[in-house]
Parts: C-alpha cells; sequence; structure tokens
C-alpha cells in the first residue's frame, strides 16, 4: 500500500544522507516529490533514481540559506504539483571547531541556514499546506544534540537545532487551526554521508556501543520516522519532537557502573 499516492512533497537538503533517504522513501510510497538540493549533481542522482523506481519527482537547485533560493524551491514544488501536502526541511549547515577558533562568517552562515530557514520556509509553504487535503505537514529534522546531548565542535549547530524545536513548537499552535501539523524529528547519531565525512564507521560504532541499540542508526530510520509524521496515522500529533536515537541519551556516564 502507497501511504502517499496523490500527494506531493517538498524535501529540503535531498541530496544527499537523511534528506536522500526521505525523499526516496516518500517516493515508494506514492508522493510526488521535489528534491531540494545545493549541488546539481546530487540532486539529479536523487531524482534519477526515483524515476528509475517509477517514482515522480522534480529538481530544485539552490541553497537554504539564501532567501530568494528557498522562495523558488517552494514555488518549484507548487508549480510542478499544483500544490504541496508534505514539506521537510532537512537540510542544515555544520562547521565543527572551537567556539573560540571559529571565524564569524562560519558562524553567521550557520544562522541563515539553520535558523532564518526555518521562518522563510514557513512563510513561503503554509499558504500551500494548508489547503491540504488532509492536514498539510511541515517536518523538520533537529538533532538530540539540540537538548538532550551534548557533541564537541557543535555549539553553533545545536543551538540552532533547540531554536529549531521551540520555534516548531510554537509554528504547531499557530497554524493548527489552518489545517497543518509541525512536527520535529531528532536523529541521534546516523550513518549519513555526512558523518562518515567526520568519523570512521570503527570509531562511531565504538560511540555506539554503550548505547540501548548499540549501533549507529541508518538514515532509512529517520526516513521512517517522517514517514509515519505525515501519514494518517499521526493526523493527531502535533508540535511534537520525536526522538529517534537507539536510546543514546540513556546510555550510562562511563565508568559509573564500576562503582555499584
Amino acid at each position: 500500500m502507497k501511504r502517499f499516492e496523490g500527494k506531493s512533497a517538498l524535501v529540503t537538503g535531498a541530496g544527499r544522507g537523511i534528506g536522500r533517504a526521505i525523499a526516496q522513501a516518500l517516493a515508494a510510497e506514492g508522493a510526488r516529490v521535489l528534491v531540494s538540493a545545493r549541488t546539481r549533481a546530487h540532486g539529479e542522482a536523487v531524482v534519477a533514481a526515483i524515476q528509475e523506481r517509477g517514482g515522480e519527482a522534480v529538481l530544485a537547485v539552490g541553497d537554504i540559506g539564501v532567501r530568494e533560493d528557498m522562495r523558488a524551491t517552494v514555488a518549484a514544488a507548487v508549480e510542478a504539483f499544483g500544490g504541496l501536502d508534505i514539506a521537510v526541511h532537512c537540510a542544515a549547515d555544520a562547521a565543527m571547531g572551537r567556539m573560540a577558533d571559529m571565524d564569524e562568517s562560519a558562524f553567521d552562515r550557520q544562522v541563515h541556514a539553520n535558523i532564518h530557514s526555518l521562518f522563510w520556509l514557513a512563510r513561503d509553504a503554509l499558504p500551500a499546506l494548508s489547503r491540504a487535503s488532509d492536514k498539510g505537514r511541515l517536518i523538520y529534522i533537529s538533532s538530540g544534540a539540540a537538548n538532550r546531548s551534548f557533541t564537541p565542535g557543535l555549539i553553533p549547530y545545536m543551538a540552532s537545532k533547540a531554536y529549531m524545536n521551540a520555534f516548531a513548537r510554537g509554528l504547531a499552535n499557530e497554524v493548527g487551526h489552518q489545517g497543518v501539523l509541525v512536527n520535529v524529528v531528532e536523529p541521534g547519531l546516523i550513518a549519513s554521508d555526512r558523518m562518515r565525512e567526520h568519523l570512521s564507521d570503527d570509531f562511531s560504532a565504538r560511540i555506539a556501543r554503550p548505547f540501548p541499540v548499540p549501533r549507529p542508526g541508518l538514515p532509512s530510520e529517520i526516513a521512517a520516522a517522517v514517514l509515519f509524521l505525515a501519514s494518517s496515522d499521526a493526523a493527531y500529533i502535533t508540535g511534537t519532537s520525536l526522538l529517534v536515537d537507539g536510546g543514546a541519551t540513556m546510555a550510562p556516564i562511563a565508568g559509573i557502573e564500576d562503582q555499584l
């Protein structure tokens, strides 16, 4: 059964990693998908993969940190599909480093990409989402590091994701009467393209060893959470944040158990 037959979706950051998995999962369930990517080659590869499997997808190339690019991306989805039922904001900027050493321009890029874009997407997509036949869905991809854990070297990124969580809760309250549900998915340690650029598979496996589910997560597992929130099964859920981290935030502090 295809849960999203006849529906249209927009996914930012869909050229790689988690965003790519979300776009492909929505398409596999029947949605027509606008693949938003900053790098054309990555986006074209995702569109081609969806089309090869019999799905429908179009590409919009742009940077979520640029106001006009976000406006053009939403407009392209509405023009291509005649409306918009689901918008998933997955794209983000993450510059690693100590705050004392971080260039102001790197911090500013994260503010534009991770904070301003929340407002821009909401402003541009809400008119179309409010016309969706079965409640529009706006889903933000945050991080377990927003409020629940700490990752060294990612302070601006974590702060921007905490902002995202609060923004989504407030927006859900404001637009519920318009027929739009707003929710957040918080991934934990996920074996995405970006993570593998910074951490080896062996090192990630060692980090995950104390987790209740002792392994890194998969992009497809974040996609599954998004599909649930976008489906009719979640029609009474809004303003919430779904943590998908294998129980990482419950993992014991190293050495404590030795003292028991």
